[in-house]
């Protein structure tokens, strides 16, 4: 509320917000315009790495943190529940402030926190007081201050395409800041498994995440100082809601939320991605019972959603050509549900890596579809209200059904195994005496044995269940009014007909 209120102020010196339409003002595309779309390109991919930066190493995290494996799914929870409680002041703050201090909040968090995080692994924090418990609540700390960052940085790519870019790159603007967040996801599901292959790889991990991090703050710092631009950037399309008061605001988001089939939206939407999200975070948990490694999960999470990526282009083109959003929708929506139960067959057996890739790429060639679709129906039937007010409330409606089905995964629907019932095992880890690697750990035992082995299988059908529900919400009480392509036609008529 301070830095809201700050911002307001702040208003009234228009010299201080380049991004600010200033009446009677000659504007220009700057070519920094280029280094502003890299930074929030490198900040949104490192947001991505953030948030999945210990799931595809659950085991190793837990031995390093001495924590139980239960524990690490915490940073994903903390991370969406931070994101829900800061979503709707980022929106706030983006339509208040404009894009320059949301940027430069957006960055600095996610730098610090990305800090903080490599700090709980000295020896002087992670041996401070109790083992079990020091590094552990310090990198929480740090993966809290990262999430405040998350909104302010996905939020943002068409308020900078918008402002800072001409009408024919900005869908390029927006699709390529707005895809760095999934790649990050993906890059990291990569990256994590093969760069730790024993807990004391962990510090090294979250040190060259920091590089991402560091660079793109740096980069932000550096293409808004003050001073640099003396005119401003190309008019938007929507130059009067970038001027809106906090009251406009306010009954606009009234508005949204008075709008039944927003609300059906928002309830389709929140489980599609919530379950698309639980899914990537806890892949390893998934499969590692059954002979599957973290490299394997991390390839296979990966491969899903750069998969996922060429449906999301391929439904964007049609999307664009045909206006059937709906129908897209129903069609990618449905295919999903059956590849996910596809993979929740071959997931529970052994031996079955190719069917396991195969049902997890054609998930996320059918699931992350639903992104265009979704944030495309969103601005369709709120229109005229302003872009960041629905996606935004989408979002974060999203970040809470996440948290609740990773949550779900800590409940009772789940059933230990014992060894004799998984052979094959990858869930625990072993470690011995000459594989220490801080002084604090030197009274451990010889073998150090991770949390055991989980049947989800229940965990899984009750996420199947949610997503079908959705589905039949979607298909029987869906009915969208496409309110700004009427509008467009309505215009086009006018024109014509003048």
């Amino acid at each position: 509320p301070a830095l809201v209120f700050w911002c307001g102020m702040q208003k009234k010196n228009y010299a201080s917000f380049p991004d600010l339409p200033l009446p009677n003002t000659e504007y220009r595309l700057y070519r920094w315009r280029w280094l502003i779309l890299i930074a929030l390109l490198l900040l949104n991919l490192s947001s991505g790495m953030m948030f999945l930066t210990y799931s595809p190493i659950p085991n190793y995290t837990a031995v390093f943190y001495g924590v139980p494996e239960s524990y690490v799914n915490g940073f994903s929870i903390t991370y969406s529940a931070t994101t829900f409680f800061i979503g709707l002041i980022s929106i706030i703050i983006l339509d208040t402030c404009g894009l320059r201090i949301s940027l430069y909040f957006g960055a600095s968090c996610n730098l610090i926190g990305a800090v903080i995080r490599w700090i709980s692994t000295i020896p002087p924090v992670l041996c401070s007081h109790d083992y079990q418990r020091s590094g552990y609540m310090v990198a929480m700390i740090g993966q809290t201050i990262t999430a405040f960052a998350q909104p302010f940085l996905l939020f943002a790519p068409t308020k900078l395409a918008s402002f800072w870019f001409g009408p024919k790159e900005r869908a390029f603007c927006t699709s390529i800041t707005s895809i760095a967040n999934p790649v990050g996801l993906a890059v990291v599901n990569i990256a994590s498994p093969y760069l730790v292959s024993s807990p004391g790889q962990v510090p090294l991990m979250l040190w060259i995440y920091i590089i991402p991090a560091g660079i793109g703050c740096v980069l932000t710092l550096i293409s808004f100082w003050p001073g640099r631009y003396h005119s401003l950037p190309v008019p938007g399309l929507h130059e009067e809601k970038e001027k809106q008061s906090f009251r406009s605001f306010l009954k606009g988001l009234m508005s949204v939320l008075r709008n039944k089939s927003f609300c059906v939206l928002i309830f389709v939407w929140s489980i599609a991605a919530g379950l698309f999200n639980a899914l990537i975070t806890l892949l390893p948990q998934f499969l590692c019972p059954y002979g599957y490694t973290n490299n394997q999960s991390g390839l296979w999470g990966a491969l899903m959603i750069f998969i996922g990526l060429i449906g999301g282009t391929v439904a964007s083109c049609i999307l664009d050509h045909t206006k059937k959003f709906k129908e897209v929708g129903v069609v990618t929506l449905g295919l999903a549900i059956l590849c996910l139960v596809w993979f929740m067959e071959v997931a529970r057996l052994e031996h079955q890596s190719v069917n396991i890739a195969f049902s997890l790429c054609m998930f996320g060639f059918f699931a992350l579809p639903l992104i265009p679709v979704c944030m495309e129906l969103g601005v369709e039937i709120t229109f005229p209200i302003a872009e960041a007010t629905s996606s935004g409330l989408l979002w974060t409606c999203a970040q809470v059904a996440g948290m609740v089905m990773v949550l779900l995964s800590n409940s009772p629907l789940q059933i230990e195994l014992s060894n004799t019932q998984v052979p094959l095992s990858q869930c625990s880890i072993s470690m011995q005496r000459n594989d220490t690697f801080v002084s604090c750990l030197r009274n451990i035992s010889n073998t150090v044995e991770a949390t055991p082995a989980y049947d989800t299988t229940n965990v899984q059908i009750f996420y199947l269940a949610c997503v079908v529900v959705a589905f039949i919400f979607f298909v029987g009480l869906f009915y969208p009014v496409y309110k700004r392509t009427d509008s467009e036609r309505a215009s086009l008529d006018t024109e014509v007909n003048y």
